[in-house]
């Protein structure tokens, strides 16, 4: 495997507070790993200085400045959409892209820890390689450790594992540190646009279900930086997380049994009786209505599953 055929690829949106700190742990890595890997930042639409502090990192603490490549939307276009065009771009170019949030921090062990998989797997079997990490809270800086025993989980999953995964949604898999067979991306068609809560979940199962393979490294090789309430607030206000979890259910419907189907609408019901009731609490009318209506419809459509 030639290590010129990697790259790091940073999806970054107003992150000017964070994204020193992230550039800063990357050319750490990079210093370690010993080769001069090149760095993209697809910036969408920043409305802050996010690109300019990012211009000076490389330059100020950067070995090889030159290798730091940006560009800028025009628009706010979304992450999933951002990152699929990046793809697009490095196809043909590169054999593999590691993804890291730029809010995120990544251990100076990170790329190479890493490339030590690449080298020695498939590169038509396997689609992702990825890690534990830590969590570290923005506002305390606590940082919460992550599986840490030192194992190398390389297995065939088996099509419970996959509904398993699927019908509780959130997993330890995590886009931001996990790196991505950029040939495989490419025949799963990215990530889905139209997703931007659930869409790790989607790609994922996606890539299982074709027959791909990945691999799990149990050490914490990055920090991701939590934001205590900021992806609650908004999945209260718009109900982003449960119109996709039907989207979930609709798209996978053929490998989910009746039993799978009762757990995600039961979830489905479980958000949106906390919704409702912390509405009525704060006199919001309109939003504990729409959630109740949410939560007598998810009862309605479990209630008359059919069999399969």
């Amino acid at each position: 495997m030639d290590k010129s055929k990697i790259a790091v690829f940073i999806p970054c949106y107003n992150a000017a507070m964070t994204i020193r700190e992230t550039l800063i742990s990357i050319d750490r890595a990079i210093r370690q790993f010993g080769f001069p890997v090149r760095v993209y930042i697809h910036d969408d639409g920043s409305k802050d200085d996010s690109l300019n502090i990012a211009r000076n990192a490389a330059l100020e603490e950067w070995k090889f400045p030159d290798h730091l490549i940006i560009k800028k939307n025009d628009k706010n276009q979304g992450e999933r959409k951002t990152t699929n065009e990046a793809f697009e771009y490095f196809f043909g170019k590169y054999d593999w892209a590691f993804i890291i949030h730029a809010d995120d921090i990544v251990k100076e062990e990170w790329l190479s820890s890493v490339y030590d998989q690449i080298r020695n797997c498939d590169a038509d079997e396997f689609f992702t390689i990825w890690s534990s990490f830590d969590s570290l809270d923005n506002r305390t800086g606590k940082i919460t450790p992550g599986d840490n025993s030192g194992k190398i989980n390389i297995r065939k999953r088996s099509r419970e594992d996959i509904i398993n995964y699927l019908t509780q949604l959130y997993s330890n898999w995590h886009i931001s540190g996990a790196a991505f067979n950029v040939s495989l991306y490419k025949k799963l068609n990215g990530f889905d646009v139209s997703m931007a809560q659930f869409g790790d979940t989607d790609f994922f199962v996606r890539g299982l279900l074709a027959g791909y393979q990945d691999i799990y490294i149990s050490r914490t090789l990055t920090f991701y930086r939590t934001f205590p309430g900021s992806v609650s607030a908004v999945s209260v206000r718009t109900n982003r997380d449960i119109k996709e979890i039907y989207m979930l259910m609709h798209k996978f419907n053929s490998i989910l049994g009746k039993n799978d189907l009762k757990k995600m609408y039961g979830l489905v019901r479980k958000m949106s009786s906390r919704r409702m009731i912390k509405s009525l609490m704060h006199f919001r009318l309109k939003s504990a209505v729409n959630n109740g209506y949410i939560y007598w419809d998810s009862s309605y459509k479990q209630l008359h599953l059919k069999k399969n």
